[in-house]
């Protein structure tokens, strides 16, 4: 039987790509790390494939193409950090990747963005973008082609993406919404929701998530607005505050959108004379600082970095299959966490 990488790697106790850099003598492997790995193949008779080596050296096989929408979103900081894992794990198997970052989800940038990816020649794309139709047909467009598309963190109903790659936004709403209940014990909620984007398809269905859950727990309350802070710190505090002076009977904040915090936080600081309770989403340096102050009450978070190692992998298997697979890949959901003050103080 012949022996493959993945045999030495599950002998090894080690991933496929450290195998495969320490039989190549790359400097990132322990020389203790190399040696077991370069024993076992030894002891279980690993022969290399030099043609598949000769033929990766000569061909990039897999460049994958990805879009975030990550400038001045500390957010997708960790689905970078993640998609760089994935790198370092399979870049001596012939992956290589090209990353554009926007700012915003400007519909005509992310769509430029696209096809410059598709014109460096990439081979499949993981995508974080807009829910729109022209997207959607663009996506429905380089899948017809035969280019394998991942979404991360942002889904994009009713296209023909390979698969998706994030949270279950839905349910995420859910918990919120059952932590409140336990948390208000029966008293009458006034609730103010922070969206940041309204067509951001994951804040969508994290408020329906959290208004259905409400209603099948029969809970006392009345959603007294709801507000779009566009993903930006200003324009969620100014909206906030107007809120706050609107409503002051206001008792409860949901923040559907990591992004646009620190506006949230301000706002809340700036009226401190009225008690609220403050329901926030994605773990990011802001929000683990104002859960730490006592500001926000606890946090329910998303593993981003698994999302953009995830997504890469999965691309990465994808390529090295023949014929190319653009379907019937299931979808990677990550679990949700929820985080209170003591996850973060030591």
């Amino acid at each position: 039987m012949t022996v493959t990488l993945k045999d030495l790697a599950k002998a090894s106790g080690v991933s496929v790509g450290t195998v495969s850099r320490a039989l190549n003598d790359k400097k990132e492997v322990s020389s203790a790390t190399s040696d077991k790995i370069k024993h076992l193949a030894q002891t279980l008779g690993y022969v290399p494939n030099r043609a598949g080596r000769a033929l990766s050296a000569q061909k990039n096989l897999s460049l994958i193409g990805i879009l975030l929408p990550s400038i001045n979103s500390p957010f997708f900081d960790d689905i970078k950090r993640g998609i760089n894992a994935a790198y370092q794990e399979f870049k001596d198997l012939g992956l290589d990747i090209a990353l554009i970052e926007k700012e915003g989800w400007d519909e005509s940038e992310h769509l430029q963005a696209i096809n410059e990816l598709k014109a460096r020649g990439c081979r499949a794309l993981a995508l974080c973008t807009v829910n729109s139709p022209v997207i959607a047909a663009k996506i429905n467009e380089l899948t017809d082609q035969g280019m394998p598309v991942v979404l991360i963190n942002n889904d994009i109903p009713h296209t023909r993406r390979l698969c998706f790659v994030g949270p279950d936004y839905f349910n995420s709403g859910q918990i919120a919404a059952g932590m409140l209940d336990k948390c208000a014990q029966g008293r009458e909620l006034k609730i103010l929701i922070v969206m940041g984007l309204k067509i951001h398809e994951g804040h969508k269905l994290r408020v329906d998530g959290f208004i259905h859950e409400l209603d099948t727990r029969k809970v006392n309350y009345q959603v007294v607005k709801i507000i779009e802070g566009m993903d930006n710190d200003i324009t969620t505090q100014q909206a906030a505050m107007q809120a706050f002076a609107a409503f002051p009977d206001i008792n409860c904040v949901y923040m559907a959108s990591g992004s646009g915090v620190s506006g949230l936080g301000a706002a809340i600081i700036a009226n401190r004379d009225k008690q609220r309770f403050v329901i926030a989403c994605d773990e990011i340096y802001t929000t683990r600082e104002l859960v730490k102050s006592g500001i926000i009450d606890f946090v329910i978070c998303q593993d981003p970095a698994t999302q953009g190692y995830q997504a890469i992998k999965k691309l990465h298997e994808c390529l090295v299959r023949q014929p190319l697979p653009t379907s019937g890949i299931p979808d990677y959901i990550v679990e949700s966490q929820i985080k209170i003050k003591n996850h973060f103080v030591r």
